[in-house]
């Protein structure tokens, strides 16, 4: 059985409050550990007031200063916007998706004024959303609450998903396939100079839905060094 490993990233959120609030809303629901993204200007103190209590999940919150370190080691990423997404997950869908990868997995918040760039969200293996009446945005704190929520009702049913035959291949070893691919393609002509990162996301996001394994990518990066050998 494989070990199922939840984590809550915020990406350059601008309130020390409302990491403080998200905080209180994992400690809630005990749906995963905190992870943040070059918060601005954080405040400890401030995050402590609005955390109620919730002062495990802070002292054990990892504040890392890049995306790619937060996600190097996962295996599904599931990133959240505000905006209307073709084939977006719902907060139940993205527990039930969550809590079946056999590793660890993130759930990635944008800040509280912009969300998610275009480019961040092309990076993920799923973008969710979560359904409103009116105004499409919510608190920080509260799309925090609102899938942890989800991923609290779900584990409740939820089995532990059988490990892989293989390793599957992390955001890390994903990321280094890009910027080996991009080389190359972009070498060969098959990428636009101007705009090269349009198809080579399309590509990866590809490759992110099959889930290839360790192996299958080392093999792929194997590929493209024996192609630079011969160029």
């Amino acid at each position: 059985m494989a070990q199922v490993e939840l984590r809550f990233v915020l990406n350059r959120p601008r309130s020390s409050q409302n990491i403080g609030a998200a905080a209180r809303a994992l400690a809630n629901t005990g749906a995963g550990a905190l992870w943040v993204v070059e918060p601005l200007g954080f405040d400890r103190a401030q995050a402590a007031k609005l955390a109620a209590g919730a002062d495990e999940i802070l002292e054990r919150m990892r504040v890392v200063r890049t995306l790619d370190e937060a996600l190097g080691d996962c295996l599904d990423v599931v990133m959240t916007t505000g905006r209307t997404v073709a084939g977006a997950l719902t907060p139940e869908q993205t527990a039930a998706r969550l809590l079946s990868q056999p590793g660890t997995c993130a759930l990635v918040f944008g800040d509280e004024v912009r969300g998610l760039t275009n480019r961040d969200l092309q990076r993920a293996a799923a973008v969710a959303t979560i359904p409103t009446a009116h105004k499409s945005s919510l608190n920080l704190a509260q799309a925090v609450l609102v899938f942890g929520y989800e991923i609290l009702k779900a584990r409740a049913i939820a089995t532990i998903p059988e490990a892989p035959a293989e390793p599957q291949a992390d955001e890390r070893l994903l990321s280094l396939l890009r910027d080996r691919a991009r080389g190359l393609l972009l070498a060969s002509g098959f990428l636009n100079p101007q705009q090269p990162d349009l198809v080579l996301e399309e590509l990866v996001s590809l490759l992110r839905r099959a889930r290839p394994s360790r192996r299958e990518v080392e093999l792929l990066l194997a590929a493209i060094a024996q192609l630079e050998r011969m160029s």
